[in-house]
C-alpha cells in the first residue's frame, strides 16, 4: 500500500463528512514520511473507548465498525478520518474502532503533526482545514440526532 492508494480512496469517499483536503499526490507524498501505516485485523481494535492517544487516521483499504459502550453507531469507509476529536482536544477517545475486515489506516500522532508543522507549514494548514471541516459536519449531525453531550 502507497500514499497514492490512501489519496484514491479520499477522493473516492461519497459522505457528508468526507475529507475535503485540497492536497495533490506531490503534497501528500511529502507529508507521508509523517504518517505511519497499520495493518488492520479484523476484531483487533484500531482505538478503544476512553484511550487517550492523541492520533487520527485515515482509513485507506477495509472497513471499521464504531461502537459506544458496545453498541455499534457507524460503519466506516475507505477514505474516512477516524480519531480527529481526541487528536485536537487530548480528551479520552468516546468509541471504540474495530476492523470487521484486514484493511490498512494511515494514523498521524500529535508528535508527528507538530514536526509536520514546522517542516511543511502551508500543507499542514491545509490538512487542517480539512479535518475542521470533517469535525463541523459531524458536530453538526451529531446535534440533530441528539448524540452531542
Amino acid at each position: 500500500m502507497n500514499v497514492e492508494q490512501l489519496v484514491n480512496a479520499i477522493n473516492k469517499l461519497e459522505a457528508s463528512d468526507a475529507l475535503q483536503c485540497k492536497l495533490t499526490l506531490p503534497e501528500w507524498k511529502s507529508l507521508a514520511p509523517y504518517l505511519s501505516m497499520r495493518f488492520l485485523k479484523p476484531g483487533d481494535p484500531l482505538m478503544t473507548e476512553g484511550d487517550t492517544a492523541r492520533e487520527l487516521f485515515i482509513l485507506a483499504d477495509g472497513e471499521l465498525k464504531v461502537s459506544i459502550l458496545g453498541n455499534a453507531i457507524a460503519t466506516l469507509l475507505p477514505g474516512t478520518v477516524v480519531g480527529e476529536g481526541s487528536f485536537f482536544s487530548g480528551a479520552p477517545r468516546s468509541a471504540t474502532v474495530t476492523p470487521s475486515c484486514p484493511g490498512v489506516a494511515w494514523g498521524l500522532s500529535w508528535d508527528k503533526f507538530d514536526a509536520m508543522t514546522n517542516k511543511h507549514p502551508r500543507l499542514a494548514v491545509d490538512l487542517v482545514k480539512g479535518l475542521a471541516a470533517v469535525l463541523a459536519v459531524r458536530m453538526r449531525e451529531a446535534i440533530l440526532v441528539g448524540h452531542f453531550t
